[in-house]
């Protein structure tokens, strides 16, 4: 298994939508979110995502499409 630490952003007009929901449901990863910081405006998450890389590159890349930017943590890079 691998592991990934990420920040998440999210903007105004997906704060209420269960992304993360989705992506726990859809993909073979197991998602622990660290910090929270959510206002009427926007939500910033630090999540680590664990699983093989295949599922953990769909898993990023679904929560890039539906307009949440991904941003890794600590120096870490991961595929496109």
């Amino acid at each position: 298994m691998n592991m990934v630490r990420l920040q998440l952003i999210y903007p105004e007009e997906m704060i209420r939508e269960p992304i993360l929901c989705m992506v726990c449901k859809n993909f073979d990863v197991v998602l622990n979110i660290r910090t929270a910081k959510v206002t009427q405006d926007t939500g910033i998450l630090t999540v680590e995502i664990d699983g093989d890389s295949d599922e953990i590159e769909k898993a990023i890349k679904f929560i890039e499409e539906k307009g949440v930017t991904v941003q890794p943590i600590e120096g870490q890079v991961f595929m496109e």
